[in-house]
Protein backbone atom coordinates (compact mmCIF):
# COMPACT_ATOMS: atom_id res chain seq x y z
CA UNK A 1 0.00 0.00 0.00
CA UNK A 2 1.48 3.08 -1.05
CA UNK A 3 1.99 6.08 1.47
CA UNK A 4 2.41 9.65 1.29
CA UNK A 5 4.76 11.47 3.49
CA UNK A 6 3.57 15.26 3.78
CA UNK A 7 5.41 17.99 5.43
CA UNK A 8 2.91 19.99 7.27
CA UNK A 9 5.33 22.72 9.47
CA UNK A 10 8.51 24.12 10.78
CA UNK A 11 9.14 26.11 13.94
CA UNK A 12 12.56 26.12 16.05
CA UNK A 13 12.99 26.45 19.72
CA UNK A 14 15.82 27.98 21.39
CA UNK A 15 18.08 25.06 21.76
CA UNK A 16 18.74 21.44 21.04
CA UNK A 17 15.32 19.50 20.88
CA UNK A 18 15.63 17.02 24.09
CA UNK A 19 12.45 15.16 24.37
CA UNK A 20 9.08 15.43 22.21
CA UNK A 21 6.04 14.19 23.75
CA UNK A 22 1.98 14.13 22.85
CA UNK A 23 -1.32 14.64 24.29
CA UNK A 24 -3.36 11.74 24.84
CA UNK A 25 -5.77 13.61 22.43
CA UNK A 26 -2.79 14.28 19.99
CA UNK A 27 -3.86 18.40 19.85
CA UNK A 28 -0.53 18.97 21.74
CA UNK A 29 2.79 18.56 21.04
CA UNK A 30 5.43 19.43 23.70
CA UNK A 31 8.97 20.17 22.86
CA UNK A 32 11.78 20.33 25.86
CA UNK A 33 14.90 21.98 25.09
CA UNK A 34 18.11 21.07 27.01
CA UNK A 35 18.43 24.39 28.45
CA UNK A 36 14.66 24.03 30.59
CA UNK A 37 11.98 25.82 28.49
CA UNK A 38 8.83 22.82 27.41
CA UNK A 39 6.85 24.45 24.48
CA UNK A 40 3.91 23.58 23.64
CA UNK A 41 2.45 23.64 20.03
CA UNK A 42 -1.28 22.94 19.31
CA UNK A 43 -1.12 20.32 16.10
CA UNK A 44 -1.43 23.46 13.39
CA UNK A 45 1.81 24.89 14.65
CA UNK A 46 0.26 27.75 16.75
CA UNK A 47 2.77 28.30 19.94
CA UNK A 48 0.45 28.04 22.92
CA UNK A 49 2.45 28.36 25.82
CA UNK A 50 6.35 28.39 26.89
CA UNK A 51 6.64 26.71 30.41
CA UNK A 52 9.60 27.87 32.40
CA UNK A 53 10.09 24.28 33.73
CA UNK A 54 13.29 23.97 35.36
CA UNK A 55 15.63 26.62 35.31
CA UNK A 56 18.74 24.59 35.19
CA UNK A 57 17.89 22.34 32.05
CA UNK A 58 14.63 19.91 31.64
CA UNK A 59 15.58 16.21 31.63
CA UNK A 60 12.41 14.53 31.10
CA UNK A 61 9.04 15.06 30.15
CA UNK A 62 5.63 12.67 29.63
CA UNK A 63 1.69 13.31 29.15
CA UNK A 64 -0.58 11.57 32.20
CA UNK A 65 -1.96 9.01 29.62
CA UNK A 66 -5.37 9.38 30.10
CA UNK A 67 -7.63 10.16 27.59
CA UNK A 68 -9.48 13.75 29.07
CA UNK A 69 -6.01 14.40 31.04
CA UNK A 70 -3.77 17.83 30.27
CA UNK A 71 -1.60 17.41 32.74
CA UNK A 72 1.79 17.17 32.13
CA UNK A 73 5.03 16.28 33.92
CA UNK A 74 8.28 17.33 33.75
CA UNK A 75 11.56 17.02 35.76
CA UNK A 76 15.35 18.64 35.56
CA UNK A 77 18.63 19.78 37.01
CA UNK A 78 16.92 21.44 39.88
CA UNK A 79 16.19 17.88 41.69
CA UNK A 80 12.40 19.03 41.18
CA UNK A 81 9.11 17.06 39.60
CA UNK A 82 6.84 19.43 38.27
CA UNK A 83 3.18 18.25 37.31
CA UNK A 84 1.94 21.30 34.74
CA UNK A 85 -1.48 21.62 33.42
CA UNK A 86 -1.18 22.23 29.79
CA UNK A 87 -4.37 23.46 28.70
CA UNK A 88 -3.74 26.83 31.01
CA UNK A 89 0.30 26.65 30.64
CA UNK A 90 0.06 27.06 35.01
CA UNK A 91 2.33 24.99 37.36
CA UNK A 92 -0.30 22.44 39.50
CA UNK A 93 2.38 20.99 41.49
CA UNK A 94 6.23 21.29 42.81
CA UNK A 95 7.80 17.85 44.61
CA UNK A 96 11.07 17.03 45.61
CA UNK A 97 13.33 14.38 43.24
CA UNK A 98 15.31 13.25 46.61
CA UNK A 99 18.59 14.47 43.92
CA UNK A 100 19.79 17.27 42.28
CA UNK A 101 19.35 15.71 38.73
CA UNK A 102 15.80 14.10 38.32
CA UNK A 103 17.07 12.21 35.41
CA UNK A 104 13.39 10.08 34.46
CA UNK A 105 9.74 9.78 34.52
CA UNK A 106 7.33 7.66 33.27
CA UNK A 107 3.58 7.11 33.44
CA UNK A 108 1.77 4.27 34.31
CA UNK A 109 -0.08 2.57 31.52
CA UNK A 110 -3.32 3.61 33.41
CA UNK A 111 -2.06 7.16 34.36
CA UNK A 112 -2.34 5.93 38.20
CA UNK A 113 1.14 6.79 39.13
CA UNK A 114 4.31 8.59 38.06
CA UNK A 115 7.73 7.14 38.77
CA UNK A 116 10.90 9.49 38.92
CA UNK A 117 14.21 8.72 39.46
CA UNK A 118 17.31 10.66 40.31
CA UNK A 119 20.46 9.15 41.02
CA UNK A 120 19.36 6.08 43.12
CA UNK A 121 16.36 7.57 43.97
CA UNK A 122 13.37 5.92 42.94
CA UNK A 123 9.96 8.07 43.69
CA UNK A 124 6.30 6.64 43.31
CA UNK A 125 3.59 9.61 43.07
CA UNK A 126 0.09 9.83 42.48
CA UNK A 127 -1.49 12.48 39.89
CA UNK A 128 -2.18 14.46 42.77
CA UNK A 129 1.80 14.76 43.77
CA UNK A 130 1.44 12.63 46.73
CA UNK A 131 4.23 10.55 47.20
CA UNK A 132 2.86 7.32 47.85
CA UNK A 133 6.57 4.99 47.82
CA UNK A 134 10.41 5.75 47.80
CA UNK A 135 13.16 2.89 47.10
CA UNK A 136 16.67 3.63 46.91
CA UNK A 137 18.54 1.50 44.26
CA UNK A 138 20.47 -1.33 46.27
CA UNK A 139 23.76 -1.20 43.64
CA UNK A 140 24.01 2.13 41.37
CA UNK A 141 22.67 5.47 39.76
CA UNK A 142 19.31 4.24 38.02
CA UNK A 143 19.98 4.40 34.21
CA UNK A 144 16.39 3.99 32.97
CA UNK A 145 12.56 3.13 34.30
CA UNK A 146 9.80 2.06 32.49
CA UNK A 147 5.83 0.42 33.25
CA UNK A 148 4.79 -2.16 32.49
CA UNK A 149 2.64 -1.82 29.26
CA UNK A 150 -1.29 -2.96 29.69
CA UNK A 151 -3.93 -3.75 27.65
CA UNK A 152 -7.81 -3.04 28.31
CA UNK A 153 -9.56 -5.32 30.76
CA UNK A 154 -6.17 -6.46 32.39
CA UNK A 155 -6.25 -6.54 36.02
CA UNK A 156 -2.94 -7.69 36.93
CA UNK A 157 -0.84 -5.29 39.30
CA UNK A 158 1.22 -2.65 38.11
CA UNK A 159 5.09 -3.02 37.76
CA UNK A 160 7.80 -1.10 37.19
CA UNK A 161 11.25 -2.39 35.44
CA UNK A 162 14.54 0.09 36.85
CA UNK A 163 17.70 -1.17 35.41
CA UNK A 164 21.54 0.09 36.81
CA UNK A 165 24.67 -1.50 36.94
CA UNK A 166 24.04 -5.19 37.88
CA UNK A 167 20.19 -5.93 36.39
CA UNK A 168 17.49 -5.56 36.28
CA UNK A 169 14.53 -4.99 39.76
CA UNK A 170 11.26 -5.24 39.67
CA UNK A 171 8.89 -3.04 41.55
CA UNK A 172 4.98 -2.86 42.11
CA UNK A 173 3.72 0.46 44.01
CA UNK A 174 1.74 -2.08 47.39
CA UNK A 175 4.52 -3.11 48.38
CA UNK A 176 7.76 -1.11 50.01
CA UNK A 177 10.20 -3.34 49.21
CA UNK A 178 11.01 -4.57 45.27
CA UNK A 179 9.26 -7.56 43.68
CA UNK A 180 11.85 -9.31 42.09
CA UNK A 181 15.45 -8.75 41.22
CA UNK A 182 17.13 -10.64 38.18
CA UNK A 183 20.86 -9.80 38.47
CA UNK A 184 23.51 -9.58 35.80
CA UNK A 185 27.21 -8.58 35.96
CA UNK A 186 26.83 -5.61 33.81
CA UNK A 187 25.55 -2.16 33.23
CA UNK A 188 22.54 -1.54 31.46
CA UNK A 189 22.04 2.08 30.00
CA UNK A 190 18.44 2.28 28.23
CA UNK A 191 15.12 -0.04 28.67
CA UNK A 192 12.23 -0.91 26.61
CA UNK A 193 9.57 -2.84 27.19
CA UNK A 194 7.80 -4.85 24.61
CA UNK A 195 3.86 -3.78 23.81
CA UNK A 196 2.74 -7.37 24.96
CA UNK A 197 4.44 -6.83 28.51
CA UNK A 198 6.39 -10.20 27.56
CA UNK A 199 10.18 -9.12 27.09
CA UNK A 200 12.38 -5.81 28.29
CA UNK A 201 14.81 -5.27 26.13
CA UNK A 202 18.21 -3.25 27.50
CA UNK A 203 21.07 -1.55 25.59
CA UNK A 204 24.05 -2.08 27.80
CA UNK A 205 27.35 -0.67 28.65
CA UNK A 206 29.33 -2.86 26.63
CA UNK A 207 27.52 -2.33 23.28
CA UNK A 208 25.22 -5.40 23.46
CA UNK A 209 21.65 -5.72 23.92
CA UNK A 210 19.73 -7.96 26.50
CA UNK A 211 16.28 -9.67 26.30
CA UNK A 212 14.76 -10.34 29.46
CA UNK A 213 11.52 -12.31 29.86
CA UNK A 214 9.75 -10.54 32.64
CA UNK A 215 8.00 -13.61 34.38
CA UNK A 216 10.70 -15.74 34.87
CA UNK A 217 14.41 -13.56 34.69
CA UNK A 218 15.70 -15.61 32.21
CA UNK A 219 17.81 -13.22 29.56
CA UNK A 220 19.61 -13.41 26.46
CA UNK A 221 22.54 -11.21 25.13
CA UNK A 222 23.07 -9.93 21.78
CA UNK A 223 26.36 -8.85 20.34
CA UNK A 224 27.87 -7.47 17.53
CA UNK A 225 27.07 -3.51 17.57
CA UNK A 226 30.56 -1.15 17.13
CA UNK A 227 29.02 1.38 19.61
CA UNK A 228 26.45 1.46 23.04
CA UNK A 229 22.80 1.10 21.67
CA UNK A 230 20.71 3.38 23.21
CA UNK A 231 17.75 3.14 21.09
CA UNK A 232 15.23 0.90 21.49
CA UNK A 233 11.67 0.68 19.90
CA UNK A 234 9.37 -2.22 19.35
CA UNK A 235 6.60 -2.35 17.37
CA UNK A 236 2.69 -2.65 18.25
CA UNK A 237 2.67 -6.51 18.42
CA UNK A 238 6.00 -6.85 20.15
CA UNK A 239 7.30 -9.27 16.71
CA UNK A 240 9.92 -6.69 16.21
CA UNK A 241 12.54 -4.79 18.16
CA UNK A 242 14.65 -2.23 16.51
CA UNK A 243 17.50 -1.30 17.52
CA UNK A 244 20.46 1.54 17.09
CA UNK A 245 24.26 1.17 17.97
CA UNK A 246 25.42 1.70 14.23
CA UNK A 247 24.74 3.73 10.98
CA UNK A 248 22.14 0.97 10.06
CA UNK A 249 18.56 0.18 11.98
CA UNK A 250 19.11 -3.00 13.10
CA UNK A 251 15.84 -5.21 13.64
CA UNK A 252 15.34 -8.58 15.57
CA UNK A 253 12.31 -10.58 15.16
CA UNK A 254 10.92 -11.93 18.20
CA UNK A 255 7.94 -14.32 17.18
CA UNK A 256 8.00 -18.07 17.71
CA UNK A 257 10.45 -19.13 19.89
CA UNK A 258 12.03 -15.58 20.50
CA UNK A 259 15.33 -14.00 18.86
CA UNK A 260 18.25 -16.52 20.04
CA UNK A 261 20.13 -18.23 17.43
CA UNK A 262 18.40 -15.76 15.02
CA UNK A 263 19.69 -12.92 12.87
CA UNK A 264 18.64 -9.71 13.03
CA UNK A 265 17.31 -7.59 9.45
CA UNK A 266 19.49 -4.68 8.76
CA UNK A 267 17.96 -1.53 7.41
CA UNK A 268 20.98 0.60 5.86
CA UNK A 269 20.54 4.37 4.31
CA UNK A 270 21.73 6.65 6.92
CA UNK A 271 25.66 7.82 6.66
CA UNK A 272 26.07 8.13 9.89
CA UNK A 273 25.01 7.01 13.60
CA UNK A 274 21.04 6.22 14.22
CA UNK A 275 19.86 9.06 16.90
CA UNK A 276 16.12 7.53 17.42
CA UNK A 277 14.03 5.15 16.52
CA UNK A 278 10.05 4.80 16.85
CA UNK A 279 6.91 2.82 15.47
CA UNK A 280 3.78 3.75 14.93
CA UNK A 281 1.68 3.48 17.74
CA UNK A 282 -0.55 0.88 15.91
CA UNK A 283 0.93 0.63 12.56
CA UNK A 284 3.31 -1.38 10.67
CA UNK A 285 5.90 1.95 10.34
CA UNK A 286 9.25 2.68 11.68
CA UNK A 287 10.64 6.11 11.96
CA UNK A 288 14.63 6.24 12.03
CA UNK A 289 16.30 9.47 12.51
CA UNK A 290 20.00 10.07 12.22
CA UNK A 291 23.13 12.49 12.79
CA UNK A 292 23.42 12.61 9.12
CA UNK A 293 20.08 15.00 9.60
CA UNK A 294 18.37 12.10 7.36
CA UNK A 295 14.63 10.96 8.53
CA UNK A 296 13.35 7.82 7.42
CA UNK A 297 10.57 5.57 7.29
CA UNK A 298 10.24 1.25 6.81
CA UNK A 299 8.04 -0.66 6.16
CA UNK A 300 8.49 -4.17 6.14
CA UNK A 301 11.32 -5.80 8.49
CA UNK A 302 13.32 -7.55 5.94
CA UNK A 303 17.12 -7.29 5.90
CA UNK A 304 18.19 -5.00 3.42
CA UNK A 305 14.65 -3.48 2.43
CA UNK A 306 14.61 0.31 0.98
CA UNK A 307 13.19 2.73 3.16
CA UNK A 308 10.08 3.84 2.07
CA UNK A 309 10.49 7.28 2.31
CA UNK A 310 13.16 9.88 3.17
CA UNK A 311 13.21 13.77 4.28
CA UNK A 312 16.48 15.90 4.94
CA UNK A 313 16.21 18.14 8.15
CA UNK A 314 19.71 19.79 7.62
CA UNK A 315 20.74 18.78 11.61
CA UNK A 316 21.45 16.28 13.30
CA UNK A 317 18.08 14.66 14.49
CA UNK A 318 17.54 14.32 18.06
CA UNK A 319 13.92 13.25 18.21
CA UNK A 320 11.05 11.48 17.44
CA UNK A 321 7.35 10.96 18.34
CA UNK A 322 4.31 9.83 16.83
CA UNK A 323 1.12 11.06 17.80
CA UNK A 324 -1.19 8.84 19.29
CA UNK A 325 -3.67 7.81 16.18
CA UNK A 326 -0.40 7.07 14.35
CA UNK A 327 -1.38 9.87 11.63
CA UNK A 328 1.69 12.74 12.56
CA UNK A 329 5.00 12.28 13.23
CA UNK A 330 7.20 14.64 14.85
CA UNK A 331 10.94 15.15 14.46
CA UNK A 332 13.67 17.50 16.64
CA UNK A 333 16.93 17.85 15.75
CA UNK A 334 20.05 19.36 17.09
CA UNK A 335 19.85 22.79 16.06
CA UNK A 336 16.27 23.14 17.60
CA UNK A 337 14.13 23.02 14.63
CA UNK A 338 10.59 21.32 14.86
CA UNK A 339 9.11 19.73 11.77
CA UNK A 340 5.47 18.38 11.90
CA UNK A 341 4.95 15.14 9.04
CA UNK A 342 1.83 13.88 8.31
CA UNK A 343 1.86 10.21 7.24
CA UNK A 344 -1.19 8.39 5.16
Amino acid sequence: MKITFNHIWRDAIDDHVLALDWSPDGQTLAVADVSGPVTLFHLDGTRRFTLPAHGFGTMSMSFQPCPDSSLLATSGQDGKVRLWDSSTGEQVREMDGGAAWVERLDWSSDGAYLASCAGRNIRLWNPAGEMLQAYDHPRSTVSSVGWRPKRAGDDTPQVLAVVGYGGLILYTPSEAQFLAENPWKGSALVMAWSSDGKYIATGDQDSTIHFWFADTGQNLQMWGYPVKVMQLAWDSTSRYLATGGSDSVVVWDCSGKGPEGSKPATLQSHEDLIACLAFQPAGDILASGGRDGNLMLWRGMKNKSAPLLAAELEEPVSQLAWSPNGKYLAAGTEAGDVFLFEVK
